[in-house]
């Protein structure tokens, strides 16, 4: 699934990532630590207080396109690096189906 599209693409991305009891418990600082080796001019990471969403936990949200994450973890954060902020492709897998809900279109 591509990214929604404005006609111009993202000159910087911000990159939160639930610092909060539930998610550090499911390894957020492990989480936040593999983002940070990607911090860039173009990707800025943030530590964030409680995102609402402890049982999916760790919680990632990207911006601009207020894409969110669940359940991921240090092993995940390259490949979102690569296929979203560098490729503009969404990682499917790993998206929170609140904000994300699934599509059948997308899987013909």
């Amino acid at each position: 699934m591509a990214l929604p599209s404005s006609g111009v693409a993202a000159k910087r991305w911000l990159v939160q990532v639930c610092r909060h009891r539930s998610c550090d418990r499911g390894g957020s600082e492990a989480v936040l630590a593999a983002f940070r080796e990607h911090q860039s001019s173009t990707i800025l990471i943030a530590e964030s207080d409680c995102m609402g969403q402890c049982s999916a936990g760790p919680t990632v949200k990207i911006m601009p396109g207020n894409t969110w994450y669940c359940r991921v973890t240090a092993e995940d954060v390259p490949r979102i690096v690569a296929q979203h902020l560098q490729g503009g492709e969404l990682v499917r897998d790993r998206l929170h189906p609140r904000f994300h809900p699934f599509d059948p279109i997308d899987t013909l």
